[in-house]
């Protein structure tokens, strides 16, 4: 993920900007991204970005002794929208700061980091977005801060400390990702949502500038919480695709409700547009996705991209380095779709996050969800079950020595609820998971799940500021079951309202009851073909129309993956990772190879965690040494 990257000499007689450079080719992914940079004395900053209107004449100033460094997009002042080759763009922030002081930050809204060195209180901070959904790690020890978009920019720095935070590890195993400030590095902290580090007299200081506030509006009718609900999606896109923009925009469909919402806010575009579907000829999202855009006139511009077995066992190495082995492999068909779209600054537009984000959804609080869990072991015992951790922790058993499995259990458990405790002033159960999973699973998986951020100007217009603050004025049953989502489809888009929805397999006039028996039939079709896998010992392998690709039928007939993953699976001391009872992991691919197709997410899990020894410990890249530099103003 590109963004703002610095280091920062703690010591009067070194120069940072050698370790600086290493960090910026670390995370340069691609020759065509654009680039700032600036150094004086202690301090080196720099940027690479996707952004295609990213200039350092309009995001680096220099004034007054300040610098200010801004990387982001969709960024409003005052409420008001400044598009991203604004002129005088980090120039009116800086006026701002000028003016302000540390306020400054309450005025400016989007999705960006940005730093400030000033030099006349030898101070230097670094703040991110409301959401913090634009990374932002640091990292500081005796000689230096170091602070980047990506855990692998730390490598650049010959002294850092590698030591693993085996927490962090276990609730990737679990679920996926780390939670909280955690990260695969101990001495790596992601920055808050919401933060600001501080730098003043070589000491760190973290805060939050920024905390959800609940202001619920129960006087509002339906039609108006729709009306504002769709004027805030549409909003929200236009601030990222703007109208100075010429050339192709790329729109990713599916069979969700997201992504039709994004391509009818889009649709004027036409022939700009390049839609396209990735998956199976055969499966529901291909023939919803198609249908989609027929209904929107644009079926002359989506394509199907059909997914390759090949690309599991090409990419899947890159696809850990990429995302710094914080999700796990699947995301190497997404390179293969990055590959194949060819890739380039073109805006990307996903509609993941879409209600999630801003509206609430059915699919994560129910009913029971309403109120507040005052006792606090059922509150913990709540929070691991529906985060997916204590499921996650329970199969450690499968794959590590019962000693390890307790250890690493238990660090999950705990890093999980520690993080839960700062959503705790939401004012119902369901609010509090909702902003867990949202800064969490959704800042961490979610939004980075996606590797086309690599490979394209990735654009998440559903990730926005106004929608969340409008999420937060709905009163509580008005996010239960997706109603004010689902309603804003009928009144205000009945022709999409009318295409299948993937999820259901009806359309969004069904009633609960056909919802019900869709679902069922579903559910009862799944079994048939787990069934059959399982009866045959893994030789018949039917594809279910459900799902975009067949990762578990391919890793036991696909040569390239079989080779790559099975491959580190069956040697995992050679990663240099010792957390893993290499019996058992055999124990669980011949499982595997029978049929059992449960077993294909934890053995995924076990590969990125091997890879990520392999390439972020063990066979680290050369890191630099910090230079001579005189006139420090850090002490």
């Amino acid at each position: 993920m590109p963004g703002i990257y610095g280091a920062v000499s703690l010591r009067p007689d070194r120069d940072p900007a050698p370790v600086a450079a290493a960090m910026g080719r670390l995370i340069t992914h691609q020759p065509w991204y654009e680039t700032a940079s600036w150094s004086h004395g202690a301090v080196s900053l720099g940027a690479v970005s996707t952004n295609p209107a990213f200039r350092a004449e309009r995001h680096l100033v220099s004034r007054s002794g300040v610098v200010l460094l801004l990387e982001g997009t969709a960024l409003t002042l005052e409420g008001r929208h400044l598009p991203d080759d604004g002129p005088e763009l980090a120039q009116r922030f800086l006026d701002l700061y000028l003016d302000r002081g540390d306020a400054f930050i309450h005025s400016i809204h989007g999705h960006f980091n940005l730093v400030i060195h000033d030099a006349n209180q030898r101070r230097l901070q670094l703040v991110n977005d409301h959401l913090g959904f634009a990374h932002m790690y640091w990292y500081c020890d005796d000689d230096v801060l170091l602070f980047a978009p990506e855990l692998k920019a730390f490598l650049g720095w010959r002294g850092f400390d590698h030591t693993v935070d085996r927490a962090s590890v276990a609730t990737m195993l679990a679920k996926e990702c780390p939670y909280g400030d955690g990260t695969f590095f101990a001495r790596v902290k992601m920055l808050p949502q919401g933060g600001r580090l501080v730098l003043e007299n070589g000491a760190v200081k973290i805060s939050r500038y920024h905390i959800p506030t609940y202001q619920p509006e129960a006087e509002r009718s339906v039609a108006e919480t729709i009306d504002e609900a769709y004027a805030l999606f549409e909003r929200s896109v236009d601030k990222r695709v703007q109208t100075h923009h010429t050339g192709r925009v790329l729109v990713a469909v599916s069979g969700g409700l997201d992504s039709r919402l994004l391509l009818h806010h889009v649709r004027e575009r036409g022939d700009d547009l390049e839609l396209f579907t990735y998956g199976q000829p055969g499966c529901n999202e291909t023939a919803i996705s198609r249908e989609t855009c027929r209904v929107l006139g644009l079926e002359h511009r989506w394509r199907l991209i059909e997914t390759n077995p090949d690309w599991l066992g090409q990419h899947a190495r890159q696809a850990v380095w990429l995302n710094d082995g914080q999700v796990n492999s699947r995301n190497a068909t997404l390179l293969g779709i990055a590959k194949e779209l060819g890739p380039g600054p073109s805006p990307y537009l996903s509609g993941i996050l879409g209600p999630y984000m801003s509206i609430g959804t059915g699919h994560f609080c129910k009913e029971a969800d309403l109120g507040i869990i005052a006792d606090e072991q059922e509150l913990r015992r709540r929070v691991l079950k529906f985060s997916g951790v204590e499921g996650g922790v329970e199969g450690f058993a499968g794959y590590m020595t019962p000693e390890t499995a307790t250890e690493m259990g238990e660090a999950a458990r705990e890093q999980v609820w520690d993080s839960f405790q700062e959503h705790r002033h939401a004012p119902t159960f369901g609010d509090q998971k909702m902003l867990h999973m949202h800064f969490n699973l959704g800042r961490r998986m979610q939004a980075a799940v996606y590797a086309n951020k690599f490979f394209f100007h990735d654009l998440t217009p559903f990730v926005d500021p106004e929608l969340f603050d409008f999420y937060l004025r709905l009163p509580p049953r008005a996010k239960w079951r997706n109603v004010i989502y689902q309603e804003m489809y009928r009144r205000r888009m009945t022709d999409l309202a009318r295409v299948r929805w993937s999820r259901t397999d009806l359309d969004l006039f069904s009633s609960e009851a056909e919802v019900s028996a869709s679902l069922a039939a579903r559910g009862a079709y799944l079994a048939r073909l787990q069934k059959i896998r399982r009866w045959s010992l893994g030789l018949l392998n039917p594809k279910s129309r459900y799902a975009y690709n067949h990762r578990e039928v391919w890793l036991r007939t696909n040569k390239r993956f079989r080779t790559e993953m099975t491959g580190v699976l069956r040697d995992l001391g050679a990663t240099g990772c010792d957390l893993f009872d290499q019996h058992k992991v055999n124990s669980l691919l011949r499982g595997f190879d029978r049929g059992r197709d449960w077993l294909y997410a934890d053995l995924s899990q076990i590969y990125a965690v091997g890879i990520w020894y392999d390439l972020f410990q063990t066979h680290v890249p050369a890191g630099a040494e910090l230079g001579h530099v005189e006139n420090n103003f850090v002490r």
